[in-house]
């Protein structure tokens, strides 16, 4: 018999929840607020969302590993033999996302199953995840379902409701997508485990009015960072490195037991792409399909991951710029010239206490998720600065709060850590805080002194090296992500290639998170991979 231990934190005064066997409780407890909604979403389309694309360009000799083959064949997939405990959730969603509409025709229910605290190991302690499923009117009743997951860049759940709701959404015509969030974020056992202060100082990289020079930022965030993992670790322990991307591909495992097959298919967007490059590793023979969707670095040390994230998101916003001013936006004849300007008046204290950070952040989470093509995406984006720029701060406030909801919980940061490799010292950080803010003016010197948001914390274990995989891979790359950018595609791409894997890559320029979320071409192309288990040929979907 289990039953669910509450205790209060002497040092926070919140109260947290696990649930473990009748024991006598440990010198230590957990402080896991577990939220029990497991998210499988089953996507189906109806309305076109942001820059779709019907029909796929082939390119010759472009970014493809080796050529696609037959011999053996791919395994299938396969429908579950047994189930998790759905139902039907959309209004549960809604209080979730607010401001999120759910498309019509689609229905969303939600699940949860528990897996140990440790995986492989013996242990008392458990986390529960959360999952939703989406499904349509034309999913077939015997279609096996996909697994979809985004880490730690945002709610696996929330990803979800971008592919219902955009142009991929026609991949809910052949199978339910089942989203799964990472252990420690969204409603799978979310994490509180640092002072409003300390959570605060994080996310706008040290920003304060009184000393906004970059050493005084550098120094309040490394002091919020020590204070922080001290008061993680001492509410977590002894399972403060138990959130990595090797366990929440454990969590996948998990529920591939439950259904009860021999193999699962996989779609990693971002960050996620992590974690299903995690589950390929370690569950070799159990991997049926692999879709790695604009991948965020995979396995690089803590410099190389900040420099790709950079560069990619810099690109990204140029991208932004250059299309914001191709339709005459609000933001005038030289968009990037305001975006940058409006940066740096919050960095100066300038912006009414909004940090240039929380600027950013809520400039690039928007054009990543706001609903509809490509005009309303930047019409939304540049409206939302245009008006700031102007002294009406409002619609930009909303945008952060909503950004920091999104992708800035405690165990997101704490998870980030737990896969951080290599931390950069804090003496190299002025030095890279000036090279990067040459490099790339609007993201580099932000990206820099977030590497210092892990200072202190304790990393789990390394995620293993890509190697033999049993199934080919079929690769997103969209250059208008602004989370992640797709900087990293080529170096993964590239240790597939020398693997031996076969891969395939389908680029999309358009704007947004997720090209299966946005783009039917890719829908398609998602369709008739997970079917026979060969992806197309390398190409392009149309923006």
């Amino acid at each position: 018999m289990q039953r669910a231990l509450v205790t209060t934190d002497d040092r926070t005064g919140r109260m947290w929840s696990l649930s473990r066997p009748d024991r006598s409780a440990r010198r230590r407890s957990l402080r896991l607020l577990a939220a029990a909604m497991v998210a499988v979403g089953i996507l189906t389309g109806c309305t076109a969302g942001p820059d779709p694309g019907p029909d796929l360009v082939i390119e010759e000799n472009n970014g493809g590993g080796q050529a696609p083959t037959t011999t053996p064949p791919p395994p299938s997939l396969e429908v579950p033999k047994q189930d998790l405990a759905w139902r039907e959730c959309g209004d549960d969603l809604q209080e979730r996302f607010p401001g999120t509409d759910l498309p019509p025709g689609i229905t969303f229910e939600c699940g949860n199953f528990e897996n140990s605290v440790t995986p492989g190991t013996q242990s008392i302690d458990t986390v529960t995840v959360s999952a939703v499923r989406a499904r349509s009117a034309d999913t077939p009743a015997d279609a096996a379902p996909l697994v979809l997951t985004s880490g730690t860049d945002i709610p696996s759940t929330r990803t979800l409701l971008s592919l219902a709701q955009g142009g991929g959404r026609n991949l809910l015509s052949a199978h339910p997508v089942v989203a799964v969030d990472r252990r420690g974020t969204g409603a799978s056992t979310p994490l509180d485990c640092m002072t409003n202060l300390e959570r605060n100082t994080l996310l706008n990289n040290g920003f304060s009015t009184s000393s906004a020079d970059y050493p005084a930022r550098v120094e309040r965030l490394a002091a919020a960072g020590t204070s922080a993992s001290d008061g993680c670790t001492e509410i977590l322990s002894p399972h403060q490195v138990q959130f990595t991307g090797n366990n929440a591909a454990a969590d996948l495992e998990k529920l591939r037991t439950v259904w009860q097959v021999d193999r699962i298919g996989i779609a990693g967007v971002g960050e996620g792409a992590a974690v299903a490059l995690a589950y390929a590793g370690l569950y070799t023979d159990h991997l049926a399909r692999l879709i790695l969707d604009t991948p965020a670095p995979y396995s690089t040390n803590a410099q190389t991951t900040g420099q790709q994230i950079a560069e990619g998101t810099g690109a990204a916003l140029g991208l932004f710029a250059d299309q914001c001013r191709a339709i005459s936006c609000s933001l005038g004849a030289d968009p990037g010239v305001v975006i940058a300007g409006l940066l740096d008046r919050a960095r100066t204290g300038g912006l009414d206490g909004i940090a240039d950070t929380d600027v950013l952040a809520a400039l690039t989470t928007t054009i990543a998720l706001a609903p509809g093509d490509r005009a309303t995406v930047i019409t939304t984006a540049a409206d939302m600065l245009s008006a700031a720029d102007g002294g009406a701060l409002g619609t930009l406030r909303t945008a952060i709060a909503q950004a920091r909801a999104l992708r800035g919980t405690d165990g997101q940061l704490l998870s980030q850590c737990n896969d951080t490799s290599e931390p950069v010292g804090r003496n190299q950080i002025d030095g890279l805080i000036a090279e990067w803010g040459r490099q790339y003016p609007l993201t580099g010197a932000g990206t820099a002194l977030g590497l210092l948001r892990c200072n202190g914390f304790p990393a789990g274990a390394a995620p293993p090296t890509i190697g033999e995989i049993p199934v080919p891979v079929l690769m997103f790359t969209g250059s208008g992500d602004t989370i992640n950018g797709p900087t990293a595609s080529d170096g993964i791409n590239g240790a597939l290639i020398g693997a031996g894997a076969t891969s395939s890559i389908l680029s999309w320029e358009g704007l947004g998170y997720s090209v299966l979320a946005h783009s039917d071409c890719a829908g398609e192309a998602a369709i008739a991979y997970a079917r026979s288990g060969e992806p197309p040929a390398p190409g392009a979907c149309p923006a």
